[in-house]
């Protein structure tokens, strides 16, 4: 299972503002295993039953922006609660020390910790490669933003399709996500998953 644990704290680059309640937003619409809440104060804790999923969270967090990630990958006690607040077990506890990490950094603030001690080295890398996602979705533009964005919720949409629904001209739209780095980053996905399923299925249960 995948724990997400993800605080909205200012420091290093994040501000003030609240950012939990455009994160429960953003991700209402997935199917997890149990919704995604808010704990206390500006933090939200998020259960995802698959790499697939828990990558989606992740990258809707970082458009949200503002937010320290710690992704926990393990097994979860069960059987699974009413609540996401009231889940416990090994991915649970890697979750909540990896968000503290995350929160302490000045780089992109995500850090992802394997609940069995035998994956380190493949949460290691499956943290630079989300990282580096997290950067290029930091850098991106708004108009770059919102092209991307578009295009990942309707990947099957057209250039002209996705001009009209931004309101924007075609060549607007295609001059974004050319220089967006979307094409580089979604490549990348894939590795993640992997990497992400692979600590999964293959860790203590």
């Amino acid at each position: 299972m995948f724990v997400l644990s993800l605080s909205g704290r200012p420091g290093h680059g994040r501000t003030v503002s609240d950012p939990v309640p455009a994160l429960l937003e953003a991700l209402a619409d997935l199917e997890l295993p149990l919704p995604a809440e808010r704990t206390v104060g500006p933090e939200a804790l998020v259960l995802a039953g698959r790499a697939e999923e828990a990558l989606e969270v992740l990258l809707r967090a970082a458009e949200v922006g503002g937010l320290a990630v710690g992704l926990g990958v393990g097994a979860v006690e069960r059987p699974l609660p009413a609540s996401v607040r009231e889940i416990a077990g090994p991915a649970s506890a890697a979750a909540e020390e990896a968000v503290r990490a995350a929160a302490a950094t000045s780089q992109v603030p995500l850090v992802v910790r394997a609940a069995d001690s035998r994956h380190q080295d493949t949460a290691a890398d499956v943290e630079a490669v989300l990282q580096l996602v997290g950067w290029m979705i930091r850098a991106r533009s708004r108009g770059q933003w919102e092209a991307v964005r578009a295009l990942r919720h309707d990947p099957a949409a057209t250039q002209a399709q996705l001009a009209e629904r931004l309101s924007v001209t075609q060549q607007t739209v295609s001059r974004a996500v050319k220089t967006s780095g979307w094409r580089e980053e979604s490549a990348a996905h894939p590795l993640a998953v992997r990497l992400l399923s692979m600590i999964d299925l293959t860790s203590a249960r």
